[in-house]
């Protein structure tokens, strides 16, 4: 005799139904057992619980990481209860990232007030936006920027989504004549963002490594320029690939679309860090 033949009767709390089997036919509650507050069973029902989540998100990640495109043309044409959805796997991705920069103490995507000021390619409007900013709070830029440096890199490290959402635009217009839903847009948008972060976590770990044997990691000019180089040209080899399966490129074009795609990226890099400036800017008093 089978063991669900063997189950007494038992109340579902689910759904109040008397039930025979073990497990309930209509919410998919399990019969209560005597050791089921024992620790070992609690520690059994936790991994249990999780490995259902922990597998979506192994196997989302091996198809990131190993098969470019291959995940967002699975959720293009609805195979998505193997994965983890593409909002959650970029959420996941976005938490390893913001942990494991707070882990090291650095940041590679906020930057300082003082270089607002006098180093990137928009230091006037910095200066005068600053300027008017500092007068309407009443406060000197001494005092106001380590404030500012502090929201900055917190806010670069959460506001990630903005850069999903600007870039998503882009293989929209490239890809016009496949008639997708906007939504399969950001779906490859939010991929790719996935991919990028798990790569900035590589590179904090390159640096990290380079500082622990002597060397500048990436404070210095020369780690800095091979990591950003490294980066790109990841990114570029990512497009490349993603882009046969999510939409079908080939042939010169496909060539075309990854540089438009990876020279977006580049270009969302450098406007993100403006946009956490202003995001800074009028937040932070």
């Amino acid at each position: 005799m089978s063991g669900a033949g063997n189950v007494s009767n038992w109340t579902c709390p689910g759904c109040a139904k008397v039930r025979r089997t073990q497990f309930c036919p209509q919410c998919g509650e399990e019969r209560l057992r005597a050791k089921d507050l024992t620790l070992r069973d609690l520690a059994r029902q936790f991994a249990k619980g999780m490995s259902s989540v922990d597998g979506k998100l192994l196997r989302s990640a091996r198809a990131i990481l190993t098969g470019p495109g291959t995940l967002t043309a699975a959720y293009i044409r609805g195979e998505r209860r193997r994965f983890l959805g593409p909002l959650a796997l970029f959420l996941v991705a976005n938490a390893v990232f913001f942990a494991m920069q707070s882990l090291l103490g650095t940041s590679v995507l906020s930057t300082p007030l003082q270089s607002h000021l006098h180093v990137q390619d928009w230091q006037n409007i910095a200066q005068a936006l600053v300027k008017g900013r500092l007068n309407s709070i009443h406060e000197t830029l001494a005092v106001y920027a380590p404030r500012f440096d502090q929201a900055a890199e917190f806010n670069a490290k959460t506001l990630m989504i903005l850069m999903v959402l600007a870039f998503a635009p882009v293989p929209a217009l490239l890809f016009r004549a496949r008639h997708r839903a906007a939504g399969a847009h950001v779906v490859f948008a939010l991929h790719l963002y996935a991919f990028v972060m798990v790569l900035l976590c590589v590179s904090l770990t390159i640096g990290q490594v380079e500082l622990a044997v002597g060397g500048g990691g990436l404070e210095s000019p020369l780690v800095d320029s091979l990591l950003s180089v490294f980066n790109v040209l990841a990114c570029a080899i990512y497009l490349f690939l993603a882009i046969g399966p999510a939409y079908a490129a080939s042939g010169t074009s496909r060539y075309l679309a990854t540089a438009v795609l990876a020279a977006s990226v580049a270009v969302l890099f450098v406007g993100y860090r403006f946009v956490i400036f202003l995001i800074t800017l009028y937040t932070t008093s």
